[in-house]
């Protein structure tokens, strides 16, 4: 199974389409930690939301990717 994962270009799409998952879902942990804060004058500087869809975007794209090279013949 490691074998495959690296040694196949869908294996590759898969690494970065899971990596760009858990970034997305940690974006959007963190989104949802800003939007429920005690302090709403306390803004912080990490863009959330920008991370969280740049993130998804990726993971989405190599996914598709990555089960269009697993499925192609």
């Amino acid at each position: 199974m490691i074998d495959w994962l690296i040694a196949s270009d869908a294996g590759h799409w898969t690494m970065l389409a899971l990596g760009a998952l858990l970034l997305a879902v940690v974006a959007w942990l963190g989104d949802w930690r800003r939007a429920r804060r005690a302090r709403p004058d306390a803004v912080g500087c990490m863009p959330w939301t920008a991370v969280f869809m740049a993130a998804l975007l990726v993971a989405v794209v190599a996914g598709s990717l990555a089960l269009l090279t697993w499925l192609s013949p």
